[in-house]
């Protein structure tokens, strides 16, 4: 597995066990989230690949992080989620770029 597949499965499991993480681990994984879709993003970009921001993925994300202590557990969980979409999401357009 790669890197960014242990990542998305890291970012499933912390969101299925949401209750054990400390907000310092959840607030980590939301801001490597934003981080690694921007990457992906811009590795995107630069290789002539449009990628459009129809869902704002990563604001949202930097939304929840922002107000970690304010939303619920459920909310912080489904945001993981989305991020793990998002990036599986992002590193399958960059696979197919390659191919």
């Amino acid at each position: 597995m790669t890197r960014t597949t242990d990542f998305v499965a890291e970012l499933i499991r912390a969101a299925n066990e949401i209750e054990r993480l400390m907000p310092l681990e959840r607030r980590r994984l939301l801001d490597r989230s934003v981080s690694t879709i921007l990457a992906l993003r811009d590795y995107l970009e630069a290789s002539g690949k449009v990628v459009p921001f129809e869902r704002g993925v990563s604001k949202d994300l930097q939304q929840v992080s922002a107000m970690l202590h304010e939303v619920p557990e459920v909310i912080v969980a489904h945001a993981l989620l989305e991020a793990a979409d998002e990036i599986r999401r992002l590193r399958i357009l960059a696979h197919d770029d390659k191919g």
